[in-house]
């Protein structure tokens, strides 16, 4: 029969089957050919053939082909890794203070829905702790470039029903930083889930992992409040696929010729660039990406964060050899008045966590 894989740890995987039974499997051979040179064997979404066993569990016999894959590159395993599968929506849960607000993690993510061919959304959580004038600001950047925000409230409930809206019917999948509330969110959209919380280090900024592994949460299509949370199969329902807090997000498997594609702003342009699709858009003379950049109509920050995931794909042998930046990192032909405006936005705290982002 076939099925969903809803989690997954070493060679063993939780697989919601066609006949409406999760059943623990093993992989056949304990390895997938197709994943051959990943990090990790098999990804929530997966769609899997399983062979059912004896004492409710199963052998997974073969993997479909995946329609898209949503991961990033393990800077320990020196492979990418495969977080979801076939996914229909990525949202990326920020918060405007604890943790900071960090428009250069918010592009990444973008890159990789862009790169999936799915919709990106930015669930401002705890919006109870006020947005910041620069905050804001940025959030509405994002919204004319194309993309969703909803300002949330996990306490006070301010946009779970817009929220739950965007998730219905979908396979979407939540990451963010740790401790931006992911957790507290899925319990206030899915009351009885009861996932794990934590608190934020005011001293640095950032919170503990209460999510250690990607689990697809599975819930009625009717968001009946007042039920309790039954994680049946759902058929016409939401799934949600919840990852782990991220706190650097590497990319490498991305051809670098295509990373400009990723940026709505700069696919508009690319057609009329002197070098077409052969511009790294980094210091060519003529180039219109870079013009635009030093125009201001591509925000400074979005063309930083460009360069910086541009550099980390022509260099992807540097990267995995020792998995740090390059000390030598040249810089790019902006002038200094960009390179000014970059370091006087309101994101400039970005500048301090480089080496996360």
């Amino acid at each position: 029969m076939k099925g969903t894989v809803v989690s997954s740890t070493n060679n063993t995987a939780r697989v919601l089957c066609d006949d409406g039974a999760t059943r623990l499997c093993s992989i056949k051979g304990k390895r997938i050919k197709s994943l051959a040179g990943t990090y990790n064997g098999l990804a929530v979404g997966d769609f899997v053939e399983v062979s059912p066993t004896e004492g409710g569990k199963g052998m997974i016999t073969a993997l479909q082909t995946r329609r898209n894959t949503f991961g990033r590159y393990n800077e320990k395993g020196k492979a990418e890794q495969a977080i979801a599968a076939n996914i229909d929506r990525v949202f990326c849960v920020t918060s405007p203070h604890l943790p900071p607000f960090r428009p250069r993690f918010i592009d990444r993510l973008a890159v990789l829905a862009e790169w999936a061919r799915v919709p990106f959304v930015i669930v401002l959580n705890k919006t109870d702790l006020g947005v910041p004038e620069d905050v804001a600001e940025r959030l509405h950047d994002y919204e004319a470039l194309g993309y969703r925000v909803v300002r949330t409230c996990a306490r006070s409930g301010e946009g779970i029903d817009e929220l739950r809206e965007l998730l219905q019917n979908q396979v979407g999948v939540f990451a963010g930083q740790s401790g931006v509330g992911k957790s507290s969110l899925l319990n206030t959209l899915f009351p009885g889930i009861k996932r794990r919380t934590g608190e934020v280090s005011e001293k640095y900024d950032r919170g503990k992992h209460t999510t250690t592994m990607a689990e697809m949460i599975l819930a009625e299509a009717s968001f009946n409040a007042e039920a309790p949370f039954s994680g049946g199969a759902a058929e016409a329902g939401v799934r949600i696929i919840d990852t782990p807090g991220i706190r650097r997000l590497a990319l490498r498997s991305l051809p670098a010729a295509d990373l400009a594609s990723c940026f709505p702003e700069m696919q508009a342009l690319i057609s009329d660039c002197a070098y077409g699709s052969k511009c790294s858009h980094t210091d060519e003379e003529g180039c219109v990406v870079r013009e635009a950049a030093e125009e201001g109509t591509i925000h400074a920050d979005r063309y930083e964060s460009y360069l910086r995931i541009r550099e980390e794909l022509d260099q992807p042998i540097v990267w995995k050899k020792s998995g740090v930046r390059d000390p030598g990192r040249r810089e790019r032909g902006l002038s200094g008045k960009v390179r000014t405006k970059i370091r006087g936005s309101g994101s400039a705290d970005l500048e301090e966590h480089d080496a996360l982002f």
